[in-house]
């Protein structure tokens, strides 16, 4: 069985497009055609169920897929560890949420690119679904999710950080350092908040409905730095986790709001996918994580 036609069926199982995984591969699609019947000759079976140019695995392409992503992570097990240098090299690729990148959580990857020279990383700021879309097609490493507590059977959660999601105004705003306003007081003001969907926002809006109540949002934005100036303007009312707002509070150039009986507290998950290879810049980064904590 050749691991170059394994490798082939995994992209192909993942685009469900044979052209898609050709170009991603640099191959001929003739090639790709020929590498998955050399593939199913040898298994006796179909791997994929084609209808006109739409394809989709088979049940035995489902139960193969779970053989050819071990042997493809062992595969790359044992070229790191016999490719392995004194000093770790590689690339990393980590998928992370704006807010994650616009707060301290960020010196962790700039003290693993000094600690780690060799070690190339790209990171993209992606929204959740996309980053979590991108974590099971391999094209992420790791990801960083700002969210309720995520469990999959082949998602690994190597550290989770808590975080608290705080509504804030204006520094002279009225509602400035008020505590236990009750959320009615609140929702007569306007709201200028991230875009519809992202985890916290659809948190609130969700027990809001239940309970029978809205709130007016006059700008949404998916930037924290951006948001954050525009409260700062008395624009609106904002709502953020709290650890994005560590610097304008210290500048006062904002002020919390505690509202009564109500608080949001999601949780930063960084993941990955324990189907894939486990990297030796992996690993290494993983290694680092279990060392890191904000500064006091």
């Amino acid at each position: 069985m050749e691991l170059k036609n394994i490798h082939t069926f995994i992209k192909v199982a993942e685009f469900e497009n044979f052209t898609k995984a050709s170009n991603d591969l640099g191959y001929a699609q003739s090639t790709v055609t020929m590498q998955i019947q050399q593939l199913e000759n040898e298994l006796q079976a179909n791997l994929f169920e084609r209808n006109g140019k739409r394809i989709r695995l088979s049940s035995a392409g489902q139960e193969f897929l779970k053989y050819a992503y071990q042997i493809s992570k062992y595969e790359a097990m044992a070229l790191d560890h016999f490719h392995r240098t004194e000093e770790p090299e590689g690339h990393l690729n980590i998928g992370i949420m704006e807010t994650v990148a616009s707060s301290e959580y960020a010196d962790l990857f700039c003290t693993f690119q000094e600690k780690f020279p060799k070690i190339s990383l790209h990171l993209e700021v992606v929204t959740t679904l996309k980053a979590m879309e991108n974590l099971d097609k391999g094209i992420f490493d790791l990801i960083f999710l700002l969210d309720k507590p995520i469990a999959r059977a082949n998602w690994k959660t190597a550290r989770t950080f808590p975080a608290e999601i705080s509504f804030f105004c204006s520094a002279s705003h009225p509602l400035a350092g008020q505590q236990n306003i009750s959320m009615e007081r609140l929702l007569q003001e306007r709201f200028v908040l991230t875009e519809e969907g992202c985890n916290y926002r659809q948190v609130l809006e969700n027990d809001l409905a239940a309970a029978g109540q809205r709130l007016e949002c006059v700008m949404e934005i998916g930037h924290a730095s951006f948001l954050i100036n525009a409260v700062s303007r008395q624009l609106g009312i904002g709502l953020l986790p709290l650890f994005t707002l560590t610097d304008a509070l210290q500048r006062k150039d904002i002020a919390l709001i505690t509202v009564r009986d109500y608080q949001i507290r999601l949780a930063i998950q960084v993941i990955y996918n324990t189907e894939r290879r486990i990297s030796l810049p992996l690993q290494v980064f993983l290694n680092e994580l279990e060392r890191f904590h904000l500064s006091e």
